[in-house]
């Protein structure tokens, strides 16, 4: 199911838009006669495979505000995800290059982004981070300093818990898939943990710190655990379609943080669409492109859908009141 950035844009995004391009053009040649300026740098860069959609989004809004990948901007981009050595090798080369922005999607690559380049002056927008004060990239959301700004999560994650419940009433065990050593992933449990609701649930939570942890979590789930809740965090959410498949096997429903994980065996999401975060990320790189400080721009929250898949219900053997279904924002039917 492909989203179409345009049509995901939201209201107060598309007038943000508005006010930009009104206020701004993107930069364009400045040569003398036919001479035009060389073209605009950009490093690319994500460590999980949804995050190919957030760089999407964000080629796609450059492209609505006026960036062309026509001589007028060039993108440095391998076009796959990169983790561990070949991450900061490739941060390592943006930097070599003189890069004019880079853009990061991913915690753990916004955060390496930060220490790569905090002396370099070179800008950074991220897009998206779980809690980019919690990770320790900022001081202060309203006022970024330094060479870094972009979009982040909202704290929705108590709101998603209760919205999972609505849609499955009989869920008493919970089990949370988190990785406890990311700062901005243990913020979320602590959402979770101190709701209202979760103190009436049965919840077990998994630290998962990396892919071995996550195979066994997997392997050792409670024979009585209702429903699965992943917390946003790349080492466990990169591995959807194994903790789908054994979701599938359990008939046990998952609730995911972003969009994208309905089209990937979850029940139920509500996050962010991955290709509207980038085109909002571009919103912000438009303005440090015509001379903006990043440090002097607020970091962005991210907008939260529903989404459903009721294929994944039928599957199951679950029944969704047709009152989620009407209220859904994205909807994935069963297959006839």
């Amino acid at each position: 199911m492909a989203f179409d950035v345009r049509h995901w844009l939201s209201p107060t995004a598309f007038l943000k838009g508005l006010m930009v391009l009104a206020l701004l053009s993107p930069l364009g040649s400045c040569g003398d006669g036919d001479e035009a300026e060389k073209a605009i740098k950009i490093g690319l860069v994500t460590n999980n495979p949804n995050g190919l959609r957030n760089i999407q989004g964000f080629r796609d809004g450059m492209a609505h505000l006026g960036f062309q990948e026509d001589g007028q901007v060039a993108y440095l981009f391998d076009g796959h995800p990169v983790t561990g050595q070949d991450l900061k090798t490739t941060l390592e080369h943006f930097v070599a290059a003189e890069v004019d922005l880079i853009f990061t999607a991913g915690t753990p690559t916004g955060v390496l982004a930060h220490e790569m380049t905090k002396d370099s002056g070179i800008p950074v927008i991220f897009g998206v981070m779980a809690d980019p004060v919690q990770a320790g990239v900022l001081g202060d959301i309203s006022h970024p300093g330094g060479n870094m700004t972009g979009v982040k999560l909202g704290k929705n994650q108590a709101r998603r818990l209760e919205l999972f419940k609505e849609v499955v009433p009989g869920i008493q065990k919970l089990v949370l898939l988190s990785n406890l050593g990311d700062p901005a992933s243990a913020a979320s449990v602590e959402q979770i943990r101190s709701s209202n609701l979760a103190k009436t649930l049965d919840l077990v939570i998994m630290d998962c710190r990396d892919d071995e942890a996550v195979t066994r979590a997997l392997a050792d789930l409670p024979d009585d655990t209702d429903a699965l809740f992943l917390v946003p965090n790349s080492t466990v959410n990169k591995r959807i379609k194994d903790i789908a498949r054994v979701s599938l096997e359990r008939k046990i429903p998952i609730s995911g943080p972003s969009t994208a994980q309905i089209e990937q065996g979850a029940l139920m999401t509500y996050g962010f669409v991955h290709e509207e975060v980038g085109a909002q990320a571009a919103r912000l790189a438009l303005l440090v492109l015509n001379g903006a400080n990043p440090g002097d721009l607020p970091v962005e929250n991210a907008e939260s859908y529903l989404g459903l898949n009721l294929e994944i219900a039928k599957r199951i053997g679950l029944e969704i009141d047709p009152l989620y279904i009407r209220s859904a924002d994205i909807l994935i039917r069963p297959v006839p």
